[in-house]
Formats: C-alpha cells, structure tokens, sequence
C-alpha cells in the first residue's frame, strides 16, 4: 500500500551533490530561510545556487538541476496547496529532478524527493487521462483496479548488475535498498529478454494491469456528471483519473467496457 505524502513532505528541498566552500554557505542560507519560512527569499538564494554550477562533472551538472528544483518547490510553497500552481510548480521541480537524475542515476535523496513529488501530484491531483482527438484512454493503474481487471505478470530474462559497482549483485557486498556514499544500491536490470505474460490478481509490478477500453464523449456522458462532462467533451477541462475513480464508485462500473 503506498502511503499518502504532505504537501511539507513533497516540498522539502533536497543537498547539493556536491558543494565548493562558497557554494556549501550559500545552502547552508537558504536552508536557514526555508526554515524560517521564508519561502521567496529562500527561493532566490536556491536560484542564485543553481547557477554557481559550472563544473562539467556529473555532481555538478546534477546539482545545479536540483538547485533549480529546490527552487520550483519554494514557489510552491508560496501558493495553495491545492492549486493549479502547485500542481504546475511541483511538475517543474520534477523535471529538474529527473535532470539530475540523468547525471547521478542512483542519488538517493533526488530519487526519494521525486518519488514523493510524484505521489504527493497523483493523490492531490490525480494523473490527467490522453486524448487522441476521438477518444480517452487512461493508463492509470489505480482505475484499471477499480473496475477490477485483472494484472500482468511478465515472464523474463535478464542479467542483474549492481548499481554501485556494476558487478554481478551475487558477487559483491552491497545490499539493495541501501544506501553507499548517497547513492542506492539497486539490482539493475540488462538485457531484458520478455518471453511470456501471465494474467494475475495481484502483479509483482503493482502498475502493470490490462487496460480499460478508450472513453468516448458519448460513453462521458453516460458515467460522469453532465457539467463536468461537457466541460471534458468541450476541452475546457482536462479528465482525470479522480473523475473516473468517482464515476466507477457511484456507478459501479466494472469491466474492460466500463460495464454498469
């Protein structure tokens, strides 16, 4: 079961991967803001910080994005805790989260706060639904389990590779899950072979389920409230996989057909 994050939780900011002497004080500042809650200001020292990056090396490329980061979460921290801007401000310091990412794989705190961030969106927001022109179709897992379909459970080879030292993970002394000189050790999968898919209640992968049929506007209207699915149908709002949660518990949808 995953557990609820707080908006505290989700905006908390993250260390710089490594700092220089000027660049450790200047932290260490707006950290002292951010504490004091003083938001805006702390926002513009993490800003100023994320510039003082220049270094061509990974922790410092991936510093400054999660500098820019800290700062997107500060103006978060600004707005209501429901708002379109927290939303947008949250999905931004994502971004650069998975910036530093790209640089620092396996940095425990940048995978932790974006997980938060990720969970701290869906719940409070929930994930918006594509649209191709015709049709809605939703990937969210969490509505392929309300309408009670079935998961998928694929079967595989591969090789494992320890995310520390690259060695086999038989082979080498450090343990998945924790934590070596800030970065997560975790057995990275390589050269994935997929060879069959079972159909299972409960998945090992817990977002891996079969996939409801796409919505059309007719199919809108028939299970969501008629204002909100005009709105939907005229694109003045976005669907959400909140609407459909709502809509299959008060009308006992199930099925791959959205079925009363």
């Amino acid at each position: 079961m995953i557990r609820l994050v707080s908006f505290k939780e989700a905006t908390k900011p993250v260390s710089p991967a490594a700092t220089d002497y000027n660049q450790g004080e200047l932290f260490h500042k707006a950290m002292q803001l951010y504490q004091s809650r003083k938001f805006p200001q702390a926002g513009k020292v993490f800003l100023t910080l994320s510039k003082l990056f220049t270094e061509a090396s990974p922790q410092s490329k991936a510093s400054s994005s999660a500098m820019r980061a800290n700062y997107f979460k500060m103006c978060a921290r600004r707005a209501e805790e429901n708002s379109a801007q927290v939303k947008n401000f949250l999905g931004n310091a994502l971004e650069c989260l998975k910036q530093a990412l790209e640089n620092e794989p396996y940095w425990a705190e940048y995978l932790e706060s974006g997980g938060k961030i990720e969970i701290f969106l869906h719940q409070t927001f929930g994930c918006e639904v594509s649209f191709d022109g015709k049709c809605w179709s939703t990937t969210c897992y969490k509505v392929s389990r309300a309408l009670g379909l079935p998961g998928i459970s694929p079967g595989m080879t591969e090789r494992l590779e320890c995310s520390i030292c690259g060695k086999d993970p038989m082979l080498c002394e450090h343990v998945p899950g924790e934590i070596y000189d800030k970065r997560l050790a975790l057995n990275v999968a390589k050269d994935i072979k997929c060879d069959h898919v079972s159909i299972v209640d409960e998945p090992m992968q817990r977002e891996t389920y079969v996939l409801p049929e796409p919505l059309t506007a007719e199919k809108l209207k028939q299970i969501l409230p008629k204002r909100l699915a005009e709105d939907i149908v005229a694109r003045r709002k976005p669907l959400t996989c909140k609407d459909l949660l709502d809509a299959i518990q008060k009308n006992g949808l199930h099925g791959v057909s959205w079925a009363r």
